[in-house]
């Protein structure tokens, strides 16, 4: 069963977060997304570390590892410094239909 994944990735870049996020926003950017179904949601700074980048994504599960795969020496080309990417992956399954019962 195919699941939507929420993604949460955190890494440093080697410019500032502007330069970065005009190659984030870009059309280019858009179209390699699109592509494996991915939206993005979220993008940020650190206050206190502004080259520490904050990205959430929604995707179909598996679809951000097919993405990295295709995209990761296009990505480290923009100054990304994959070596401190993180990531947490989040999940929510609909369990309307199950009943629950008292204890």
């Amino acid at each position: 069963m195919s699941f939507t994944v929420t993604s949460v990735f955190t890494f440093k870049v080697e410019s500032t977060f502007d330069e970065w996020a005009a190659i984030f926003d870009s059309k280019e950017a858009t179209r390699r997304h699109r592509e494996f179904n991915i939206q993005p949601l979220y993008r940020g700074c650190c206050d206190n570390d502004p080259q520490k980048i904050i990205v959430i994504h929604q995707h179909p599960e598996g679809n951000i590892e097919k993405f990295f795969e295709a995209n990761g020496d296009w990505m480290a080309s923009h100054r990304v410094d994959l070596s401190t990417m993180e990531k947490s992956a989040w999940t929510w399954t609909d369990n309307s239909s199950v009943q629950l019962k008292a204890a």
